[in-house]
């Protein structure tokens, strides 16, 4: 389904509301002044916008500077749950409420937002992406990039590239919306399997695509979750960042337990001058032994073309 830029701009605001945004760093003056318990829900006034992306606001009648990670204006007010104060004041940001004027919905603009509130949330891979954890690594990389390319979410891209002729018909047919079309299921009663699976703008058994393609348009990160071999689960979020004003970085977040390290919290950025990998280990000591591999690590990259710029493990707790 083709989101155009107009039906983006009416229904982001309404995402924005029915979704939770990632959460709002503070820096806190008078943080003596502000006690409450995790949990605990507050408003923010907007008080003026500052440089980088920060924000003067009033919460609980102190001031604070707020990193808010969607775009509000001074009169605005937020709602935000209170989550921590170690290492630093912390909140999530719910929602804008009360402010700007009311938007004023296209009908596929209300089906949109219809979606977002009540389509049932996508089910995780169900298959894993390795029969066992001795397979070649670069089986395991062909196939979590088909799980993220091939999930469906970015079928409408693949879709506009099969009519350009640079995509095989039989790859757009491996994702799910490719697997419900007619070519696939050899259905020759066309009108009336539309007219029975179309509700409105799509297929309901798509519904909860459109949501998450609606929620990785809102947020920019890529999230999936399941095993790399049986009982081996992972959680990857993957988002751009921008590194200056002419270069961005691509950021992967993945979270996993192992057998002989524990757990594990890896972050791993890409950029112009190479790759920066950064560990939290839950288990103690198994960062030594995540350092004793960079060597063999920077070899491996290097052998593949790729820069290793710096490696950084430690234990920790993990967030």
């Amino acid at each position: 389904m083709y989101i155009n830029d107009e039906t983006q701009k009416q229904v982001l605001p309404i995402i924005a509301k029915s979704t939770v945004a990632s959460p709002a760093d503070v820096q806190q003056r008078g943080s003596a002044l502000l006690q409450m318990n995790p949990g605990a829900q507050v408003k923010a006034e907007i008080i003026a916008n500052l440089p980088n992306n920060l924000y003067l606001a009033r919460v609980a009648g102190e001031m604070f500077k707020l990193e808010i990670p969607i775009n509000v204006q001074p009169g605005e007010t937020l709602e935000l749950t209170y989550l921590s104060s170690d290492p630093r004041i912390t909140f999530q940001v719910l929602r804008p409420e009360g402010g700007g004027e009311s938007v004023q919905l296209s009908s596929m603009g209300k089906w949109l937002s219809d979606v977002v509130k009540e389509a049932p949330a996508l089910p995780g891979a169900k298959e894993p992406l390795l029969d066992n954890p001795t397979q070649d690594s670069a089986l395991l990389a062909g196939k979590l990039k088909a799980a993220l390319t091939q999930g469906g979410l970015f079928y409408e891209s693949h879709l506009s590239k099969w009519a350009a002729g640079t995509l095989p018909l039989a790859e757009l047919l491996k994702e799910p919306q490719g697997k419900l079309s007619r070519a696939v299921a050899g259905d020759d009663d066309s009108e009336g399997t539309e007219e029975k699976e179309v509700h409105q703008f799509a297929d309901q058994r798509t519904l909860p695509l459109v949501k998450e393609q609606l929620h990785l348009l809102n947020t920019g990160v890529l999230f999936w979750k399941g095993e790399a071999w049986p009982r081996q689960g992972v959680e990857l979020a993957i988002t751009r960042r921008e590194a200056d004003e002419s270069e961005s970085e691509i950021e992967a977040m993945l979270s996993l337990n192992l057998t002989h390290l524990g757990g594990v919290e890896a972050k791993l950025r890409f950029g112009p001058e190479g790759l920066f990998f950064e560990f939290v280990c839950e288990r103690p000591g198994s960062s030594e032994v995540l350092k004793e591999g960079e060597d063999e690590l920077r070899t491996a990259l290097s052998a593949k073309g790729l820069h290793l710029t710096r490696l950084v493990a430690k234990d920790g707790e993990i967030e």
